[in-house]
């Protein structure tokens, strides 16, 4: 049968939709489950995880969740999301979710039905019918509808089956290709803490301050305007590792000339780590002259040294779990400049040693730079597949 011969039926049509019961949830065991939008992960419903709620027994069978039934988040960035309910315990489902259940399940299946939400069309529809608070929001009404293209029941099982099956060949692929990127990422990492980890015969060990100028950052006052322009970059915690390997962005902010002077000045070639909050540690270096805010610590080295080779002594675990032992360990963790001057480092007491460390991690990050690329491509290439096999079910090319 091709498309032309499908019917064409709005979801109100062939469904019963309504919404979701409200109640606060509970992790005592007071009634059925609550089934809420934050429970749905991955496609994937932990229903040990899933707080109970207090209901009466005339309104359970109103909200008591069914195999077969599709439950929508109606609000909030997973607006639209689906998911299709098999072998339920005993559970209602939350206000914030919209229940769909198929009228006839022996013209319509709920299987095919929830493969359809996962179509580009489905999804344009939810966009253009988004609206309500600043997060969006989409009503049974609209739900209601969206028109949703029905094959014969054999088609609809024929395609079930063969969307199964390729989506399991798909997520397979996935798996593999996220396993080989995280595999990819640990081998720059493992070689990094490695070195760090076991220094040679000849290393030698000193507190930051004995290896060059630690300073820590500071802010002009900003109710003077004056103070910020684009005579020197002006750096906070955000703008520090950008892309995982050391870099700084420099673009952000600046400040003018004025503003420098009542700042500090961070020569070329320091190192720069954030000492205050959950990224605390975070690490990253400088090419040119910046100037920085109270939350970073920095560290200029001698010329007598590399630069490079600090950054990531400073990047390896052997100096973070220094950071995390001398830091605050208040609700906000920090370390001030003179604990974090005064941690220590090891390094080769030669600049070519040094240089030579220095190469080889570099060498080793930029080839796992370019394996993440593969890996990161393949990802994309998985989902476009996705994409191409559901638009070709739902345009009868199967």
């Amino acid at each position: 049968m091709k498309k032309k011969d499908w019917d064409l039926k709005k979801l109100g049509e062939v469904s019963k939709i309504n919404y979701g019961y409200t109640e606060k949830a509970s992790f005592e065991e007071i009634g059925p489950k609550f089934l809420r939008i934050t429970d749905i992960q991955d496609n994937n419903v932990a229903w040990d995880t899933v707080p109970f709620c207090k209901i009466e027994k005339k309104e359970l069978s109103k909200y008591k969740l069914s195999e077969g039934d599709i439950v929508f988040a109606r609000t909030g960035a997973t607006t639209g999301k689906s998911f299709l309910v098999k072998n339920p315990p005993l559970a209602v489902f939350a206000s914030y979710l919209i229940r769909l259940q198929v009228l006839d399940p022996e013209k319509l299946l709920p299987d095919f039905l929830c493969l359809y939400f996962q179509t580009e069309i489905y999804w344009n529809n939810i966009k253009s019918g988004l609206s309500g608070s600043a997060q969006g929001g989409f009503n049974a009404s609209k739900l209601a509808d969206i028109l949703i293209p029905i094959p014969s029941i054999h088609e609809q099982k024929y395609i079930v089956d063969i969307l199964n099956k390729a989506f399991n060949a798909i997520e397979s692929a996935k798996e593999n290709a996220q396993k080989n990127l995280k595999n990819a990422r640990e081998i720059f990492e493992s070689y990094l803490q490695n070195v760090f980890a076991h220094p040679s015969l000849g290393w030698e060990v000193k507190k930051l301050k004995e290896i060059g100028c630690t300073q820590t950052g500071t802010t002009p006052k900003t109710s003077n305007p004056e103070n910020y322009g684009d005579f020197i970059p002006f750096v906070k915690p955000a703008d520090i590792d950008i892309l995982g390997t050391g870099e700084i962005r420099f673009n952000n902010e600046g400040l003018s000339k004025e503003g420098l002077d009542n700042a500090r000045k961070i020569s070329k070639n320091s190192i720069l780590m954030v000492c205050i909050g959950a990224s605390i540690g975070k690490v990253g270096y400088t090419d040119r002259d910046v100037s920085c805010n109270q939350q970073i610590n920095t560290l200029t080295v001698k010329q007598t040294l590399d630069y490079k080779f600090f950054y990531y002594a400073l990047r390896s675990q052997t100096f973070i779990k220094q950071v995390i032992e001398k830091s605050s360990q208040a609700t906000l963790p920090i370390i001030n400049k003179s604990k974090w001057e005064n941690l220590l480092v090891s390094f080769p007491k030669s600049i070519s040693e040094q240089q030579h460390i220095v190469a080889k991690l570099d060498s080793i990050s930029i080839e796992t730079k370019k394996l993440e690329a593969i890996y990161n491509q393949k990802l994309n290439n998985i989902e476009e597949l996705k994409k191409s096999i559901l638009q070709k079910a739902f345009n009868g090319e199967l």
